[in-house]
């Protein structure tokens, strides 16, 4: 029951039946094991680590222990922690295409793009019809701007399971890139109807409404813009645009025309200070949509 909670996103009625189960047999480690995860959607981290410590004390080579373990390392941002509990893992359970997903997600969150992808592979030739699989690899595409890869990922992972909900919001994704709104808030509003507080459908969500306004619509499309060159492309961008600008300061002024000098300046300056507010404001909206999802009949 806990589990079934978890799936559909009650994370309170999860964590209800596990104390249950938990005071019935205080030494169950999937419980305290299931516990740590659903600790970790409420942000709960330390609270969360202490459940996957008594889960692994219980029982060290529980798998459903490690994966939690991993995963608290991730949030936690412990990165060499989170190698060596999927690193046992997968001694574990080496066939098993989930584990594979997580692991792409360390590589992910330390940059390694290769092995990102490599693993992904890996992960698929375990279970090409896996919905997650699917996914996680559509979602690398989108970030690539590969947008037909995309759409094929999320179509493949939605003929697997036609109410996948990172499949929804895959699509909606990709329907958003392409400036299809409607069709993209349709799939988010799919996605929310199964979990209303799953954060990447209110994730689209907020990401459609950032795109339709006129304060963080030309910030939106310039962070994907950025997104889809990688850090290492990203950051010659900006150092090219600084030096443009430097530039065309430069000569403006031995032009003599000190006022076109001033305006480039401020120009630029306006420009910084709204790549700096803009992510401020779409944080700031996103924890509005987290703080308590309500669906209106008309949806």
């Amino acid at each position: 029951m806990a589990q079934l909670q978890l799936a559909h996103g009650n994370n309170l009625g999860a964590m209800d039946m596990l104390r249950r189960a938990l005071s019935e047999d205080p030494d169950d480690a999937k419980a305290h094991a299931l516990l740590a995860l659903v600790l970790l959607r409420q942000k709960r981290l330390h609270a969360a680590e202490h459940e996957v410590g008594l889960a692994l004390a219980l029982e060290a080579d529980l798998p459903l222990a490690h994966t939690a373990a991993a995963s608290v390392a991730l949030a936690q941002r412990k990165f060499p922690r989170a190698e060596q509990h999927l690193s046992r893992l997968l001694e574990l359970e080496p066939e098993e295409a989930g584990h594979l997903l997580l692991r792409a997600q360390l590589f992910e969150l330390t940059g390694k793009r290769q092995q990102r992808h490599e693993t992904l592979k890996q992960a698929l030739a375990l279970a090409p019809d896996d919905p997650h699989v699917l996914v996680a690899l559509g979602e690398e595409a989108l970030e690539s701007g590969a947008l037909r890869a995309a759409e094929q990922r999320a179509r493949e992972a939605l003929a697997a399971d036609a109410q996948f909900l990172d499949g929804l919001v895959l699509m909606g994704q990709v329907h958003l890139r392409r400036g299809q709104l409607e069709e993209a808030r349709d799939h988010a509003i799919w996605a929310l109807r199964q979990n209303a507080t799953d954060p990447g459908a209110l994730r689209l969500l907020v990401n459609i409404q950032a795109r339709r306004s006129w304060v963080l619509g030309l910030w939106w499309r310039w962070a994907t813009w950025m997104e889809t060159l990688g850090d290492g492309k990203g950051m010659l961008v900006l150092l090219g645009a600084y030096a443009g600008q430097r530039v065309a300061t430069l000569a403006a002024k031995d032009l003599q025309m000190p006022g076109l000098a001033t305006l480039i300046s401020l120009i630029w300056i306006a420009l910084v200070a709204y790549t700096w507010i803009g992510p401020s404001l779409f944080n700031r909206m996103l924890r509005r949509e987290l703080q308590e999802v309500r669906l209106s009949e008309r949806f």
